[in-house]
């Protein structure tokens, strides 16, 4: 019995030593305990009453972190509606323990972000000013305010707008959702007394290591030792360390040859400090960094660890539809792989600081980083804003892909706010005044095309229709400035982004003065309503590259394509040149798999190619910066239609596919040897003339000239009206109509803008269309159209350049195959959201084929060249289209060899360059089409 009790008697003490010692590893780290959910995909529970608004007045529960408004509390407004929400608050309450063996430790709650003025309450006490500013870290120390060994009430109250003016017009009236809500984690943070409250490292290319360390608190610590491991935790270099002299020692070592960071490579460590008493380890403090270094060179370009870099960004804002600004890991990977893919190196987080672990993400994937104040086109006041800089640098300092600061956004800089940036970063990254040319970076934004090209040499003009920042006339001054727009094309529905930037770039890369450009912006800030509506506050909300869940549009194939760090041009049979634009990867990183491809036909079903032979291979050995000329192993085959080849880097990212066409493979040969029918019979009366042959009967107006109606087999097809020629109107001067051989021909000669038009009809079913008009001066467009009903078409399956459509001046991002896709009438960037959008132009078809209520209708258009528009786009309603308004003919089926370009939100086409212009007819066009009607003959 007695050595019975001896065994609960030895668990307690093996607890009791456990305890203990769990107490004693806790006080070496920081131990964070939550007290929301980590995102939005995690949440917990609170309590929760909206003030005014929708579902206010009452108590209920919300998920914490959210936005209450996405929720449908209160009022989701946009800036222009802040006037209807200035008295809505969040009320929140939340209980939670505070174990009795935190009562020797101190105790910080956390908040990554509130919007806005918050107001926090720890059993009834409050913990601490009421934060002002709605993108920043905050924290309290609440250690005299908790019940240790109980439960403890705290109590939050949100202000969804500042009783500080400036902080309001910086965040609330700028151009973006105005959110309420506590939207990112809220947690508590136990430390020793004495304690590493943050460091902030100097990590440069060379090995030069630096650390500003932080200590709060008193207490009996001695040093502070430091040890640099790579991140699977094997030492690199040396431990070293130094007395704890003040509260904030800095620290150095040099570490031989490092593995550095770049957008290319990003190479990452691991520094772990111990705030030491003798061999007692009192604190641990881990931060991850990267060895880079950031250098700004007057009159010459960016730097990074030596080396000029080309910056090609985008805009990107924290937004998810359903949840508003409380995001994830899987929406931050989500853009970065979007980013990415679209061989962009850089984003700008414009218009306020984003979530720790987009960037945490961006050192890891590799992206450079604008790390922005929020400001547009007001500032925080002094005083504010001191605290919200440090707030933001503090936190995010240690980040490598973090290369500048930017205070503010359009006018909206505090300029006494630039010198406190470098009072918290050792590194001393350059502050930006985004739109403004500032700190030798012009970073103007939407410059007109002409004005671009000034800038780019360096003259310092700024945002806006003709003023020049500051006299500039010496083009030999050695402090000219690097141009690099924060902002540039755009976007709105269609226009901008993509659209002028092949123009652009091109211009843009012969000047020695580039550092980069950022697109406006990533995607569509769309927020879904209750109704399941997705709401982007008509053309206010940012129209981005993609959808608002990230659906890819046909921008993003033009910024991959134009943006490619590898770019591959034709020769020869087998010969090409391979062009490095990467600036610090070799091209044998890279793969290079060829394809011969055999197409779909379009009498077989689906979409797409039979692969006849591939191999991949490594690139040669071409440095960044370098050309060089390949010629591959391709075999020559008769059953191949293209050529493609795929470049993909060393992470197995596609680059780009270019494809060639090999051969003509339009079905000539399925007209040429379809089985000849019956021979046409030709039937005349006063306002027709109709053409038989087997079970195709086809007719024409007497009056016009043009295809009236086709049956087959009794079976109606809609297809009418044309062709018209879009430059004019015209009038007929004769009609004649006659039999040759197997073939019926009907001549028709006009006055105006069309000239003549000549109808083959035969006898094996295809219908032959050769036409002549004019087109002079001007034009949106010109070629010629036919009437279809819209309501009857269900898809549509081709071969040409795909799946998106084009415009004069956005005319990369396609590829040549057989494609197909179902009817849509997504006005991109508005409403739908499916893509590829089914309407618009289509460049480089062969051959087309329309799945109708009626039956397939096949068309071969005579020339390649030319464009083919399916159907009239819908557009936006017209007091919202900005400057993307264009036109085009209201038609079933256009042959067109003009189409139009389009512009951006603020910027009509003709300032986007060369391919901007409008088109200028030069006289006489002449075209030709083949129709099949009904399913194809074997």
């Amino acid at each position: 019995m007695a050595s019975s009790m001896k065994i609960p008697s030895l668990i307690c003490l093996i607890l009791a030593i456990c305890l203990s010692a769990a107490s004693f590893l806790s006080a070496e780290e920081t131990e964070r305990v939550y007290l929301s959910g980590r995102n939005k995909d995690q949440t917990v529970p609170w309590k929760f009453k909206c003030t005014t608004g929708a579902k206010s007045g009452e108590w209920t529960t919300i998920p914490v972190p959210s936005n209450w408004d996405v929720l449908g509390f209160g009022m989701l407004n946009y800036k222009k509606d802040i006037e209807s929400a200035l008295e809505e608050h969040g009320l929140y309450e939340y209980e939670f323990n505070a174990p009795e063996q935190w009562k020797d430790n101190r105790v910080y709650l956390v908040f990554e972000g509130s919007m806005t003025d918050t107001t926090v309450k720890i059993n009834g006490e409050q913990a601490g000013p009421t934060h002002q500013g709605g993108f920043y870290r905050f924290k309290y120390e609440i250690t005299n305010l908790l019940k240790f060994g109980q439960s403890n009430l705290l109590e939050v109250d949100v202000a969804k707008h500042s009783a500080n003016e400036s902080v309001n017009k910086a965040e609330r009236t700028a151009d973006f959702w105005v959110f309420g809500g506590i939207y990112r984690p809220v947690y508590l943070e136990v430390v020793p007394q004495q304690f590493i409250e943050r460091v902030a490292i100097n990590a440069q290319a060379d090995g030069q290591f630096f650390a500003d360390v932080i200590v709060n608190g008193a207490g009996d610590a001695e040093s502070i030792e430091v040890q640099i491991t790579d991140l699977d935790g094997k030492p690199v270099g040396d431990s070293f360390s130094q007395d704890v002299k003040n509260d904030s020692p800095r620290l150095s070592t040099k570490i031989e040859n490092p593995r550095q960071w770049t957008a290319e490579t990003p190479n990452l460590y691991l520094a772990e400090f111990q705030l030491k008493q003798g061999d007692e380890v009192l604190h641990r403090y881990q931060q991850q960094f990267g060895f880079r270094t950031i250098e700004v060179r007057p009159g010459d370009g960016i730097y990074v660890n030596g080396k000029q870099v080309i910056l090609k960004g985008v805009n990107r804002h924290s937004t998810w539809p359903d949840s508003g600004r409380c995001l994830s890991k899987d929406v931050h990977l989500l853009d970065i792989n979007t980013i990415k893919d679209m061989n962009m190196n850089a984003v700008r987080m414009s218009h306020y600081p984003p979530d720790q672990e987009f960037l945490d993400l961006c050192d890891e994937h590799g992206l450079y980083v604008l790390d922005e104040l929020a400001g547009w086109h007001w500032h925080y006041d002094t005083k504010v804003g001191r605290k919200l800089v440090k707030s933001l640098v503090t936190r995010d300092v240690n980040h490598p892909s973090v290369i500048f600061w930017d205070n503010g956004n359009e006018g909206g800089f505090n300029v006494a706010l630039d010198e406190v940036f470098d009072e918290y970063d050792p590194q001393k990254r350059k502050v930006l005044h985004a739109w403004e040319a500032f700190n030798y970076i012009n970073t103007a934004h939407y410059l007109e095309f002409d004005r671009a090209k000034v800038a780019s040499q360096g003259a310092p003009t700024r945002h806006g229709p003709t003023e020049v920042y500051q006299e500039w006339e010496d083009l030999n001054d050695p402090n000219k400035y690097i141009y690099m727009p924060t902002e540039m094309l755009h976007g709105l529905y269609d226009g901008g982004s993509g659209t002028g930037l092949a123009d652009y770039w091109e211009m843009m890369r012969e000047s020695p003065l580039l550092g980069g450009a950022f697109l406006w912006v990533l995607f569509d800030e769309g927020i879904k309503r209750p109704d399941g509506s997705i709401d982007c506050a008509g053309n206010q909300g940012p129209d981005g590259i993609v959808g608002p869940y990230r659906e890819r549009e046909a921008s993003f194939y033009t910024v991959k394509e134009l943006w490619s760090p590898i770019v591959i041009e034709r020769k020869g049979d087998n010969t090409f040149t391979i062009e490095n634009r990467y600036d610090f990867t070799n091209a044998d990183q890279c793969k290079l798999t060829w394809q011969l491809r055999k197409l779909k036909r379009p009498n077989e079903q689906g979409a797409g190619f039979e692969l006849i032979d591939e191999k991949t291979q490594t690139l040669p050995d071409i440095a960044p910066g370098q050309v060089q000329e390949l010629t591959l192993d391709i075999p020559n085959s008769k059953e191949a239609d293209v050529l493609a080849i795929c470049v993909t880097d060393s992470q197995g990212r596609e680059l780009w596919t270019w494809t060639w066409l090999l051969r003509d493979s339009s079905p000539t040969n399925v007209f040429n040897n379809s089985t000849k029918g019956a021979a046409p019979q030709l039937l005349e009366s006063d306002d027709k003339i109709t053409v038989t042959t087997g079970d195709l009967v086809i007719e024409f107006d007497r009056t016009t000239g043009e295809l009236n109606k086709v049956t087959r087999d009794g079976k109606p097809f809609s297809l009418s009206s044309g062709p018209v020629a879009t430059t004019g109107e015209s009038k007929l001067k004769s009609l004649s109509s006659s039999i040759e051989s197997d073939t019926a021909i009907i001549q028709a000669e006009y006055d105006g803008a069309l000239k003549d038009i000549t109808w083959q009809i035969n006898s094996n079913g295809w219908i032959e269309c050769d036409y002549r008009y004019h087109a002079e001066g001007k034009q949106d467009y010109f070629g010629v159209t036919f009437d279809y009903p819209e309501k009857l078409i269900r898809g549509k399956r081709w071969l040409g350049n795909g799946p998106f459509r084009v415009w004069k001046n956005r005319q990369h991002g396609v590829s040549l195959n057989v494609w197909e896709n179902k009817y849509n009438d997504t006005i991109t960037g508005y409403s739908g959201w499916e893509y590829p959008e089914f309407k618009g132009c289509f460049s480089g078809v062969q051959w087309l084929q329309l799945d109708t209520d009626e039956g397939p209708i096949t068309i071969l258009p005579g020339n390649s060249g030319s464009f083919v528009q399916v159907l009239t786009p819908s557009f936006p309603p017209k007091d919202l289209e900005g400057e993307t308004k264009l036109q085009l003919p209201e038609c079933g089926i256009a042959l067109l060899d003009a189409i139009p370009p389009v512009g951006s939100k603020f910027k009509t086409a003709t300032t986007t360059g060369p391919q901007g212009q409008p088109n200028i007819g030069q006289g006489e066009y002449s075209g030709s089409v083949k129709f099949y009607f009904g399913e194809l003959p074997e």
